[in-house]
């Protein structure tokens, strides 16, 4: 264990250490069904390009919404430890490829906004800490490419 890892505190009822099992079945066209092993259902298409119908996500729109939503989850998880609730928490993600095979992406930049009160210094420690160790998409990203961030700390509407 590496020392910036033991310095990372994070409560052990939230590791994420369980195997995922999923069953994906072809359902017609160029669709297909993923069902996890807790029976939820997620429908995928391909990417119109590919012959989808652009009705529902392809893979790599669920791919991006999963880094967005892992990061907003551990976003919020650490800012209730400090008793904070965001009245506002958006995460816009803008994500390159390599223009070549495999068309890996090559720049994940997040914009987070937050409104309520959460300060800078306070955002980008939270920030750094999901996107090195706490967020295991966000460090899949980071293998393969860089990942960076932006954050902007809006007036809570509710003041």
């Amino acid at each position: 264990m590496s020392t910036m890892e033991s310095e990372i505190t994070w409560d052990q009822s939230r590791m994420e250490f369980q195997p995922v099992s999923m069953t994906v079945s072809h359902t017609g066209g160029m669709q297909f069904t993923a069902e996890t092993s807790s029976g939820l259902t997620i429908p995928i298409d391909a990417h119109v390009h590919l012959g989808g119908g652009g009705k529902i996500p392809n893979p790599i729109e669920y791919l991006i919404a999963s880094l967005g939503g892992c990061v907003g989850i551990k976003i919020l998880l650490s800012l209730s430890d400090q008793r904070i609730t965001p009245s506002l928490l958006t995460i816009r993600i803008q994500a390159e490829r390599r223009q070549k095979l495999p068309a890996v992406f090559e720049r994940v930049h997040l914009i987070i906004t937050l409104s309520g009160l959460v300060g800078s210094d306070q955002i980008s420690e939270i920030m750094t800490r999901t996107l090195t160790h706490l967020c295991p998409i966000a460090a899949m990203f980071a293998g393969v490419g860089n990942v960076t961030f932006e954050h902007h700390i809006r007036p809570d509407q509710n003041s």
